[in-house]
């Protein structure tokens, strides 16, 4: 749905490629994504507003921090798996070469990517209370994510300064990385490590937020 038609308007990304080689990592990205909103969403907002089983979890022994990483881990697993086969099935439709190296490094770059949006889509749940701001903020992060971090348009695309912004905010970091090393087989370190310590701190943070709200 996105592939096949654009292909035939964009035709080459500005490195060149071929568009529906160019946006095979990005509708990896988008996939994950979407598959990785509802079950945090069951648990962080719609059990958490109606008392259900949010809040007898959180009376275990286990802390709040482990009750947002191992939620975090079953998703992105989830996420994971349903992408992996998705993207067996779109390079049927593509000639299109994987080297083991380059998928090993793409889930890598997109496993962090999930922990950071898995972590952004907990926040907005834990911080809201209303089902409509639930509606209009999620709408607004994934239009944002779709369109503002090169998924299946290039940042390049956009003015300079709007390019920078979007190119360097941490949840576009992995799928830049990711394109560095595709197209320069090096892999960027510096982004690499700023990324861990952020997803670290992001987990703590929502713990935080979790004890907060149910008031433990």
């Amino acid at each position: 749905m996105i592939g096949a038609p654009l292909k035939n308007v964009i035709r080459y990304s500005l490195s060149g490629l071929p568009y529906d080689l160019w946006v095979f990592p990005g509708l990896i990205f988008i996939l994950s994504s979407v598959v990785l909103f509802p079950p945090l969403y069951r648990e962080f907002f719609d059990l958490r507003i109606h008392g259900k089983a949010l809040v007898n979890i959180a009376l275990t022994p286990h802390s709040k921090i482990k009750i947002i990483f191992s939620n975090l881990v079953s998703s992105i697993f989830e996420a994971l798996t349903i992408a992996l086969i998705t993207g067996f099935i779109y390079t049927g439709f593509i000639e299109m070469t994987v080297t083991i190296h380059n998928l090993a490094f793409l889930l890598i770059c997109l496993i962090i990517y999930l922990f950071l949006i898995g972590n952004l889509i907990i926040s907005v749940a834990l911080v809201i209370d209303t089902l409509s701001s639930m509606i209009i903020t999620t709408f607004m992060i994934f239009l944002l994510n779709i369109f503002g971090n090169g998924f299946i348009l290039e940042t390049s695309f956009f003015p300079y300064v709007i390019e920078t912004v979007l190119k360097w905010q941490p949840i576009s970091m992995p799928f830049q990385l990711y394109q560095i090393y595709n197209s320069t087989g090096i892999i960027d370190f510096s982004i690499l490590i700023t990324l861990l310590p952020i997803t670290y701190l992001w987990i703590i943070l929502n713990g935080y937020i979790l004890k907060k709200k149910l008031l433990q």
